[in-house]
């Protein structure tokens, strides 16, 4: 082989090596780019949960401080309508507070189809992986335990009211009887009834114990807010 022909041959094989290494460049450049790109709207969609999850949160802490407020107002000695007032206006929203259990359902959509569709795995931080793992597994599962044991607890609340007391529930739909009416007839039986109140009393601290859960869960929150920002700011 002539030294022409060896360095025309040569220089064929440099062409198709780059060819080669440029076009392997271009498919890593576009994956990594299209990586970034649904990162970017993993992050996005995280972001715009805990939005709504806080809002979530905070509406569903206001109405158990609530709760747990007209419970102690109805157990103390002496009847405090005044206080009554100020959380409600309505003899309905009492009743909710006796015979119904309040869910803990968060939105939680866009984190549950991030994991379904594998999307999770565009997450490159292990710090966020871990706080979302432990917001909506081991926080969202421990308030939806003392939910369930509030329910059961409710149950036996309610067959304490409607064997001995269904005064209040009809008091509730007669519209001739005033809030401050039904407070006291509430109050009367609460007071008259040592099963009564301490199924109160007991009820209030599930009550507690889910305030105080849920004070955990908005941390995670603020540890998940505080590592998407960090994580925006290097992408």
């Amino acid at each position: 082989m002539t030294k022409k022909k060896f360095i025309k041959y040569l220089l064929e094989l440099v062409i198709i090596v780059l060819g080669i290494t440029v076009s392997f460049w271009l498919n890593e450049f576009s994956i990594k780019n299209i990586e970034k790109q649904e990162r970017i709207k993993v992050l996005a969609n995280i972001e715009t949960e805990v939005v709504e999850m806080n809002k979530y949160c905070n509406e569903r802490m206001l109405t158990w401080k609530q709760d747990i407020k007209l419970y102690t107002i109805f157990i103390e000695e002496e009847l405090d309508f005044k206080a009554i007032k100020e959380i409600t206006t309505s003899k309905s929203r009492i009743e909710y507070n006796l015979i119904y259990y309040r869910e803990f359902e968060p939105p939680m959509s866009r984190y549950n189809s991030i994991t379904n569709s594998g999307d999770i795995k565009f997450i490159k931080s292990d710090k966020l992986k871990e706080i979302l793992s432990r917001l909506h597994t081991l926080n969202y599962s421990s308030i939806k335990t003392t939910v369930q044991y509030e329910k059961y607890v409710k149950e036996q609340l309610i067959g304490i009211i409607t064997s001995r007391h269904s005064a209040i529930l009809l008091a509730v739909e007669n519209n001739k009887i005033s809030l401050e009416e039904f407070s006291e007839l509430l109050h009367t039986a609460i007071q008259n009834d040592l099963e009564l109140k301490s199924n109160l009393l007991i009820q209030m601290k599930y009550f507690e114990t889910r305030e105080s859960l849920l004070k955990l869960y908005t941390f995670s929150l603020e540890e998940l807010e505080a590592e998407l920002l960090i994580i925006k700011s290097e992408i």
